[in-house]
């Protein structure tokens, strides 16, 4: 009969060497050991790579204080600290509401007057992240529009300067409104001259050129009363820019472009068709954010305590005297009570 050996205490191997398969024994312990290390080294790889994936967050700091990693976020809009870092994404547009400031390198303009101010009234330690719009909302061609990854996975707490469109209100929840909408008047923008001949009244067969995820989408056109709506997808083309969206326009990649009339007007490689005008939000712009987070609860008084100061005036005054060379809208355009 043959000897049996407790697999406790001993585990047969087979050993390659040399071309010749020679029998051994390793003891248990060392198995274990050896199988601890593989999956520690495993578990290693995995949190450099989540790491690698959340570089990409940029956090660009205000007058609020220095900079900050995004442990701050929101996560589960349930406890509120007010040693927590609250963190805001904003954009990095070209005009008076948001822009880089050449010198310094931060974003300056006003959506960051404001979120300075209604978080020194708040008594909360806020941060910037800049990040692309799209990571706030986006939307494609074709697709149902949709919240951005960066606001549903908890990068940020809010997003900034956003307008409460309907969709939006579907996915995300808001502030009070920090301007009015008069701003965001959308038009129909085509090349000087008017080559192709683009009327408002029937846009039937025309290709439409919107900037991804905005307010001023198909969707708007789509509630105008004029002929040709909705547009059939092969008609839209979206551009992530609004430099971008006046070179489709000026090359003739569209027959006109759908945006904020206060951006272009002033434009001479556009020009606005005259008689035509629509409202795509429902409310000015805000500070949107997931449904489970309380940041509106702190921000919606402190920002009626900032209305109701001349702080508040100021910060309109400035839209114009401090950040005007952009374009962007007048204060009388974009301020409550200015």
């Amino acid at each position: 009969m043959a000897d049996t050996q407790s697999v406790s205490s001993k585990i047969d191997m087979i050993k390659v060497d040399g071309g010749r398969n020679t029998s051994t024994s390793i003891s248990l312990p060392l198995v274990v050991s050896i199988v601890a290390l593989v999956i520690a080294v495993i578990g290693l790889i995995l949190a450099a790579a989540s790491l690698t994936q959340n570089a990409n967050n940029t956090f660009v700091i205000g007058e609020t204080g220095s900079s900050a990693g995004n442990t701050g976020a929101q996560t589960d809009g349930i406890n509120d600290d007010d040693d927590r870092i609250w963190v805001v994404a904003i954009g990095h547009a070209a005009e008076s509401l948001e822009y880089i400031d050449e010198l310094s390198g931060q974003i300056e303009g006003f959506d960051v007057d404001i979120v300075n101010a209604v978080c020194r009234i708040a008594g909360k330690n806020c941060r910037f992240s800049a990040d692309v719009y799209t990571r706030c909302w986006d939307s494609q061609v074709g697709e149902a529009q949709r919240g951005g990854v960066g606001l549903y996975s908890g990068f940020y707490d809010a997003c900034t300067g956003w307008f409460h469109t309907y969709l939006r209100d579907r996915t995300f929840q808001f502030s009070d409104p920090f301007s009015t909408i008069e701003g965001e008047k959308v038009g129909f923008f085509v090349k000087p001259g008017n080559p192709r001949n683009f009327t408002y009244q029937d846009i039937s067969g025309k290709k439409i050129g919107f900037l991804d995820g905005y307010s001023s989408d198909e969707s708007c056109v789509a509630r105008q009363d004029i002929q040709g709506v909705p547009i059939p997808p092969e008609n839209v083309i979206h551009y992530l820019d609004r430099e971008q969206l006046v070179a489709g326009i000026q090359n003739e990649e569209v027959d006109a472009g759908f945006d904020p009339v206060v951006y272009l007007k002033d434009s001479d490689m556009v020009e606005v068709i005259p008689g035509f005008t629509a409202q795509c939000a429902i409310a000015g712009q805000s500070m949107m954010m997931r449904k489970d987070n309380t940041m509106w609860e702190w921000w919606n008084p402190a920002f009626a305590k900032l209305r109701a100061s001349t702080e508040y005036k100021r910060i309109c005054r400035d839209l114009l005297e401090q950040h005007g060379h952009f374009p962007g809208p007048s204060p009388e355009e974009h301020c409550f009570d200015y």
